[in-house]
């Protein structure tokens, strides 16, 4: 991989965490689009797929898995941290303070549900996009997008939904909160699509970096990647 691409990467990986610090900051705010009650959060999450997307083609499926990983960790630290923040003592009225406390402490049940929806869903677009790869190659990169998309995307709204109000709505409810919500986030998705053309393909070099182990020895990783 060229120092640019390495660069490239770079900020391709953090602007997919602010991305999701960016969602979970929206979630705040409930929107109507296109008819449909969204809230600020299906604005900005579906980014996140495309950007997963530009990650993989630019280093590969071992590369996106960490990604996904790390940006789950930091996820529940931020949120850990506006949970300890939350109980601190404030310069403020008590008011104010019991308002901030319930802005900034989550919902765990609902945090763990979105934490565990995202690596999941985010995971199988991973493999989906590299069984499209391994068949189709460099030709109609759009798919790849298109169709890892295509799947993930309602997979997650789905298992947020089952893990976080199973047994607590209807399911006319449950249908209602899954569809317009997920046509939102497809919609938004499908804009974003041009964006896995910005990036090249990752080169050879990160197929010698994934044989090499943390317990070899400098010169036998040297050799591999000779």
């Amino acid at each position: 991989m060229s120092i640019r691409n390495l660069h490239i990467l770079i900020l391709v990986s953090v602007a997919y965490v602010a991305a999701q610090m960016v969602a979970d900051i929206a979630n705040l705010r409930n929107l109507i689009l296109f008819g449909i009650a969204v809230d600020g959060f299906s604005i900005v999450y579906p980014l996140t797929f495309t950007l997963r997307d530009m990650a993989h083609k630019l280093a590969g499926p071992h590369v996106a898995r960490t990604l996904i990983i790390a940006g789950a960790v930091i996820y529940l630290i931020v949120q850990a941290f506006f949970a300890i923040i939350a109980g601190l003592p404030p310069e403020m009225s008590e008011a104010e303070r019991i308002t901030l406390g319930q802005l900034l402490t989550p919902e765990w049940r609902f945090l763990l549900a979105a934490v565990l929806a995202t690596v999941i869903s985010q995971l199988v677009d991973t493999e989906i996009y590299t069984r499209w790869v391994q068949r189709f190659g460099q030709r109609n990169q759009w798919g790849r997008v298109l169709t890892s998309n295509i799947i993930s995307i309602p997979l997650d709204r789905i298992l947020f939904l089952f893990l976080a109000l199973a047994g607590t709505v209807s399911t006319d409810r449950f249908l209602e909160l899954f569809i317009g919500v997920t046509i939102v986030r497809l919609v938004i998705s499908i804009i974003t699509i041009p964006g896995i053309y910005l990036v090249e393909e990752h080169s050879e070099d990160w197929i010698h970096i994934t044989e090499i182990r943390h317990t070899d020895p400098p010169s036998f990783a040297r050799k591999k990647n000779q």
